[in-house]
């Protein structure tokens, strides 16, 4: 962590499974072997629990993602983290990219003016 990283992203347990992706495209025996690897992982939370234990001098961010659902988790994550930080919210915007391009621009919408909200009038207890 002394490293001058521009960012650090946690890639949490809980969002897009790359393993999983992998092994759906890999044989039977790669299925096998490497099956039980797809569930390992931390959540976000408990990521930041540990990150923020530490003193991190020269990294300039925090991107927190993996199983991100909504401005909620978002806004609670990077309210408890001590570093500056953002956060990615993959699946949510991936379900509504598939539909027309309306109904994504209205998610993204909705998902900012949460935020907005949240950052007003919530206050994240330690």
């Amino acid at each position: 962590m002394e490293l001058p990283l521009a960012a650090i992203d946690l890639a949490a347990n809980g969002g897009t499974n790359f393993s999983k992706l992998e092994l759906l495209r890999a044989g039977d025996l790669y299925k096998e072997s490497y099956g039980p690897l797809m569930n390992i992982g931390h959540s976000a939370e408990e990521m930041l629990g540990w990150l923020n234990q530490i003193e991190m001098k020269t990294v300039k961010q925090i991107i927190i993602s993996g199983g991100i659902r909504d401005f909620l988790d978002g806004y609670y994550l990077i309210s408890s983290c001590k570093y500056p930080s953002i956060y990615g919210q993959a699946s949510g915007f991936l379900k509504h990219a598939r539909g027309d391009y309306r109904d994504l621009f209205d998610y993204v919408n909705l998902q900012v003016e949460g935020l907005k909200l949240a950052k007003t009038f919530l206050k994240v207890r330690s």
